[in-house]
């Protein structure tokens, strides 16, 4: 909730806060373990969320695949099915590196998001390819330990404010 200064003025410091707390809060999307699965030919985080461990290297696509099949399970089981509506079926590979794209839907903050739209212009491209290639470096890099993104997040509006 954010507090208020005297004569209804938004506390900055707390809008900050509560940025932080919902960035950190976070849940792993899509944690639940699905149904039906047999657990002697389940994938690497087909059945719960991975876990990190030191050491260790990027998402290999076993992980990356059963991920993929936990979050279809769970979102088939969420939404019910309409009589005659066709819906995708849990995959049994990853889709191909030059597949078609995908269109999101994710949010940020508005004054960071105009700043990164003016940068793009300025660089002679989109913002589009510029979240592309942030995803693509993230997604093949080797991930770091739920602390130090924690740090990593908190100062990133640390910084910022």
């Amino acid at each position: 909730m954010l507090e208020m200064l005297p004569m209804g003025v938004p506390d900055a410091s707390a809008q900050t806060r509560a940025q932080r707390r919902r960035m950190l809060a976070a849940k792993a999307a899509m944690a639940n373990r699905p149904e039906g699965v047999d657990e002697s030919e389940a994938l690497p985080g087909e059945l719960e969320p991975l876990e990190w461990t030191p050491e260790r290297g990027p998402v290999t696509e076993r992980e990356t695949l059963g991920v993929l099949r936990r979050r279809r399970r769970n979102e088939l089981a969420q939404a019910p099915k309409r009589e005659g509506a066709k819906r995708a079926e849990v995959p049994t590979e990853l889709p191909d590196a030059d597949a078609r794209k995908v269109p999101v839907v994710n949010r940020f903050p508005p004054r960071y998001l105009a700043m990164a739209h003016a940068r793009a212009e300025m660089e002679g491209t989109n913002l589009t390819a510029i979240l592309e290639e942030m995803l693509v470096e993230y997604a093949t890099g080797t991930p770091a330990s739920p602390e130090t993104v924690g740090r990593r997040l908190r100062a990133l509006y640390a910084r910022k404010s």
